[in-house]
């Protein structure tokens, strides 16, 4: 936790697993609950769409707001700093926020959801193959000459005769790099 920042402000940390009840909430602490009760499922984002369902917790981090499943008795607890964030974000359609991807975090023991932004719901850019020694010699022959094509235009009109020999020499430097 950073010094600068209150504990209501911090990002919060994507958990290896989070606890769930019998019925599928996402529990929002597991200080008051048996441990025989808490199911412990892997820390996924899932995409779903969820209804707010109880907004009375909009002060501390201690009073979750509380979203809900339309189609099953399953709720998932949100941090109030939050909520902001996701109704500008999102598309909310008769009440439901549709096509978002969630993510549960925990902040200073307590679990909830917060919509994953953006740039980590788009999928990664594949990474290019290495290049092989044939193109990287060519991408360099290019940049030589391409150098070169400055150098010439710069000083000597585009000819490559006539030339002084200061800039003879440099410019066979450059091709012979």
């Amino acid at each position: 936790m950073s010094p600068a920042r209150p504990a209501h402000e911090q990002p919060g940390a994507i958990p290896a697993r989070v606890p769930f009840d019998e019925y599928g909430n996402l529990l929002p602490s597991t200080a008051s609950v048996h441990l025989d009760r808490i199911e412990w499922r892997p820390s996924k984002p899932f995409t779903r769409a969820l209804q707010l369902h109880d907004t009375h917790g909009l002060r501390g981090i201690t009073r979750p707001i509380t979203w809900k499943d339309p189609h099953g008795p399953a709720t998932f607890p949100m941090f109030p700093d939050d909520l902001a964030r996701t109704v500008k974000s999102t598309i909310i359609d008769h009440g439901l926020v549709i096509g978002a991807t969630w993510v549960p975090l925990v902040r200073r023991d307590r679990y909830g959801i917060a919509l994953k932004s953006f740039h980590e719901q788009e999928d990664a850019a594949p990474e290019a193959a290495p290049a092989s020694p044939a193109e990287e010699a060519a991408a360099r022959f290019i940049d030589r000459e391409h150098a070169v094509r400055l150098v010439l235009a710069t000083f000597a009109m585009g000819r490559e005769e006539g030339l002084p020999p200061d800039l003879t020499n440099l410019i066979r430097h450059i091709r012979e790099d």
